[in-house]
């Protein structure tokens, strides 16, 4: 037979309080924390990080099991209430339903024969009869005693258990394990080999022929003598351009 509390033992882990604010125990036993970390905690939906992080997972794993058998006591629990008392708690009750009535006694033995009533009243003379032996006065019978009360019936069913108690509150968490430190740098890489020199590119298109030069001044005129000297001609060829100079006598007579 176990007993129930009025109030729960524990107190909420935490309430919002102001932004930015300390988190602090009140004289009601709850702590205020800020606005900013009760609305994370109250955001919170996946534990997966606990699972995938494994300095986290190494920390928690024995309340992770203990959170875990809670979850299902409570489970059966509900599931026990629901079936005993249904969903309407103003239909459960402590005590047990009231049990069958019990079978009636069976009947006492037959009393014995009461004691001869009173005399009715006389009869109307009959005819007289032949007169007889005078017979002998009988005794007088006793009472009967009451026959014995029939056997108590049977004790009606024990009454369903009361609710479980609330179940306790969870234990904080216990803290983060600090961060590893870093690993040392590795040695840098011997310089590889000097690549094979690349091979010569191949020769550009010839640019397009620039703009001629503008004529040169007119020289002064020669005075008159006789020249002799070779006579020929020669070309000079600067890409697909080509000059063709004709001498006569040592002097240029011609260029094309």
């Amino acid at each position: 037979m176990a007993n129930i509390n009025d109030n729960i033992r524990g107190k909420k882990l935490f309430k919002e309080g102001s932004s930015g604010q300390n988190a602090a125990k009140g004289s009601d036993g709850e702590y205020t924390v800020s606005k900013e970390i009760s609305d994370d905690l109250a955001g919170l939906t996946d534990i997966s990080e606990v699972y995938n992080d494994d300095g986290l997972y190494q920390v928690n794993r024995f309340l992770l099991k203990q959170i875990e058998d809670i979850r299902q006591d409570v489970e059966e629990l509900h599931a026990f209430i629901k079936d005993a008392f249904g969903k309407d708690s103003s239909s459960a009750a402590s005590q047990g339903a009231k049990g069958d009535k019990g079978d009636t006694g069976s009947q006492g033995p037959k009393g014995n024969t009461g004691s001869t009533g009173p005399q009715g009243p006389a009869g109307a003379d009959g005819s007289d009869g032949a007169k007889g032996d005078k017979g002998d006065k009988g005794d007088k019978g006793d009472t009967g005693s009451t026959g014995p009360q029939g056997p108590k019936g049977d004790t009606g069913s024990t009454g369903a258990q009361g609710p479980k108690g609330d179940k306790g509150d969870t234990g904080a968490q216990g803290p983060a394990g600090s961060n590893g430190t870093n690993g040392s740098d590795g040695s840098n890489g011997a310089k590889g080999d000097k690549g094979d020199k690349g091979d010569t590119g191949a020769t550009g298109a010839t640019g397009p022929q620039g703009p001629a030069g503008t004529d040169g001044a007119d020289g002064k005129d020669g005075s008159d003598a006789s020249v002799s000297g070779a006579s020929g001609s020669f070309t000079a060829t600067s890409g697909k351009s080509s000059v063709t100079v004709t001498v006569s006598n040592g002097l240029i007579s011609q260029i094309k």
